[in-house]
């Protein structure tokens, strides 16, 4: 399914609280697979890359699909300070088998793993959520759901950088405005500047599918709200506040 953007919440939100966020919002890195079905290697769709896919995985109705990783370099790397949000479709067709599986969004540094957002290498839980440095969540992988991560970079210095992860249904804006389902602190994420998508299963093979790649600068560039209520409460208390003063 291809998710489009849907600005008109972040827009009510920027106009209720005077926010310039939208103004200064920058896409960094997209990707649709919008290619014709047949393999991925070699594929050079998209925005903010340097070059074509390295896959032997295949595109299978706008969707990048298989159990084996696919990887691609960015045109720059995404720095050592500021925030940077991502957001990507993913998900098992059937439960991975345990202690023998990982896949969804992986970033790499230098060629140098750096973190891994779907399935990680625990001991057991590969059908549920997770990231590198975070307790694995409840919330299951099996089907193709919307992972958004926000990831805070603390400026140069090893180990300073903070990951956080919320997961909701695919074909609409996820709410980051509660806990994220997955927080990791004290992370190495400078200058990232690599993705691997999917992965591997090496018992059940129940195949991976992966689409609709954003990376930007603001939650409104991969599609990812404060709940709509909050925002809403929260313009009308600054209304109030400048009525009052006026």
């Amino acid at each position: 399914m291809k998710r489009k953007k849907t600005l008109l919440i972040g827009l009510t939100c920027a106009s209720l609280l005077g926010s310039t966020a939208l103004s200064q919002a920058a896409i960094i890195v997209s990707e649709d697979f919008s290619y014709a079905d047949g393999g991925l290697n070699g594929q050079n769709g998209g925005t903010g890359f340097s070059g074509g896919w390295t896959s032997t995985t295949d595109v299978s109705g706008g969707v990048a699909t298989g159990n084996a990783g696919s990887t691609r370099n960015f045109a720059s790397s995404l720095g050592i300070s500021g925030d940077i949000w991502v957001s990507f479709d993913w998900g098992y067709t059937t439960a991975p088998t345990e202690n023998g599986s990982f896949g969804g969004l992986t970033f790499y540094a230098g060629g140098d793993e750096k973190q891994l957002i779907g399935n990680t290498w625990p001991g057991s839980g590969h059908d549920q959520w997770g990231t590198n440095g975070a307790t694995l969540s409840l919330v299951s992988n099996v089907g193709m759901k919307t992972g958004v991560a926000k990831i805070t970079l603390g400026g140069a210095g090893a180990n300073n950088d903070m990951i956080q992860v919320w997961v909701g249904a695919t074909g609409s804006p996820v709410d980051v405005s509660g806990a994220a389902l997955l927080t990791a602190t004290g992370r190495d994420l400078e200058n990232l500047d690599a993705i691997r998508i999917n992965g591997q299963d090496f018992g059940g093979n129940p195949g991976q599918g992966f689409d609709n790649l954003l990376i930007g600068t603001t939650m409104a560039d991969v599609d990812a709200v404060p709940e709509p209520s909050a925002a809403l409460l929260g313009g009308l208390g600054l209304f109030a506040l400048l009525r009052r003063r006026r």
